[in-house]
């Protein structure tokens, strides 16, 4: 390969390690390389504007708007009580409780790191009253938090639709398979490691007549926050709407029930977290827009194929291969977030996978599930830091249960992705965007 071509690989992995801004990070090699190439900016330029003129993209700020409402709001808690009132009771309830509501948030947010923040905000405090350690509830909401990046409307997957010019609705069908089948995982591992945890309670058995009546207060208390996942959800699929239209409509339907039905969220606490989702969204979009000049001129330089042919050099073997291309996405994953992880690596691997026959909505599943793994895998762990914070534990205290859920959740979840493609391509290909 090019030495130059390695030479900004390589000054892109120092900036992200030092510290530097991922964007900042896609805009030194981008400068590198246009330098060391001779390549004009003003070729460069219009590329990175023409790639930001895109719709699919324009549904990524109300979906990051969406979830900082929810995160500032009462949803989560409506949420979260709705799901304890169910299996609050069993031995790890309240494990199941947080993996499950995991999955619903990943619904209406999409993103990992306000799952992470406004479950475990409530949820390790109400664990750690019933005897979970702290350490064990920030590390189990923390990986639980990678079903965000799975559970459509995955930001994830939208960002892979937008690179790969896959059907977004496809991309969101793709990862289903895998999320619920990790989420399953992690519950039945919670409840054995519960079970070797003697200081847990659960709460007490109630009257039936008792039990019911909470249910049914909870359920009318968790409604219209139960609707939002089901109004994004069943309107992509049902043909209504569009994925843009789903997340415009998500925000105002947030803003309505934070404000004036919940009556929990002032007007200034919304235009609060607006702001906040703007900043987010404008660093996303600024990353998108030098990612998108890099991936072209990499694929000027025929990187993709020069990739290609040293992964074919070392074997031909469609196993190996695959499993070399898993370990590099969890290594991106550990290093950055899922959105710049999928910019970076997918117009490079994306060439590679066809090749070796593995299908682009297959792929989805694959990338996802990988750079969700690697965002909980030690040393770097970036979503476990952030759960640390939200615990107010160190991090060494969420190491073992963190990695008891890697090796005996995460990879087999993994394995069975990449090499079952039943698992990811079953509900694309039933609803028609496969043949």
């Amino acid at each position: 390969m090019d030495l130059i071509i390695v030479a900004s690989l390589v000054i892109f992995t120092i900036l992200i390690f030092t510290g530097v801004p991922i964007p900042f990070g896609f805009l030194v090699s981008t400068i590198f390389l246009s330098i060391t190439k001779g390549i004009e900016p003003s070729f460069l330029l219009p590329v990175g504007f023409a790639k930001m003129n895109s719709v699919t993209l324009l549904s990524l700020p109300f979906f990051i708007a969406t979830g900082y409402l929810v995160t500032g709001g009462s949803i989560a808690r409506r949420l979260i009580d709705f799901v304890n009132v169910f299996v609050g009771r069993l031995s790890g309830g309240l494990g199941v409780v947080a993996v499950i509501v995991s999955c619903v948030f990943g619904a209406i947010s999409g993103a990992a790191a306000s799952s992470v923040i406004a479950i475990g905000t409530i949820m390790i405090p109400q664990m750690e009253k019933h005897g979970y350690p702290r350490g064990y509830s920030a590390a189990l909401i923390s990986s639980s938090a990678v079903l965000s990046t799975m559970i459509p409307p995955s930001l994830a997957m939208i960002m892979y639709a937008f690179v790969t010019g896959q059907s977004v609705a496809a991309c969101f069908l793709a990862t289903i398979g895998p999320a619920i089948l990790l989420a399953t995982m992690f519950s039945v591992a919670n409840v054995f490691m519960v079970k070797k945890l003697p200081s847990v309670k659960v709460d007490p058995k109630r009257p039936f007549d008792e039990q019911m009546k909470m249910v049914g207060s909870k359920s009318r208390s968790a409604f219209g926050a139960l609707l939002l996942p089901v109004m994004i959800l069943g309107g992509i699929y049902g043909g209504i709407m569009t994925p843009t239209e789903a997340a415009a409509s998500a925000v105002f339907y947030a803003l309505g029930m934070s404000i004036f039905v919940y009556k929990e969220m002032s007007v200034g606490n919304a235009l609060f977290q607006l702001r906040s989702s703007v900043v987010t969204t404008g660093t996303m979009m600024l990353m998108t827009f030098f990612a998108a000049i890099l991936s072209r001129i990499y694929t000027m330089e025929q990187v993709p194929q020069q990739i290609a042919q040293l992964l074919l050099g070392v074997t031909e073997n469609k196993i190996i291969l695959m499993l070399m291309i898993n370990l590099f996405l969890i290594f991106v994953g550990m290093i950055m977030d899922e959105l710049s992880g999928i910019l970076m690596v997918t117009p490079l691997l994306f060439p590679i996978v066809l090749k070796l026959g593995i299908h682009p909505i297959h792929f989805a599943a694959i990338i996802g599930s990988n750079l969700g793994m690697g965002m909980m895998t030690p040393p770097m762990a970036g979503i476990l830091y952030i759960g640390a914070r939200t615990g107010g534990v160190t991090i060494d205290k969420m190491m073992k249960p963190a990695m008891i859920l890697i090796v005996f959740c995460s990879i087999p979840v993994i394995l069975i992705t990449t090499f079952w493609a039943p698992l990811s391509m079953y509900l694309p290909t039933l609803a028609g965007f496969v043949h």
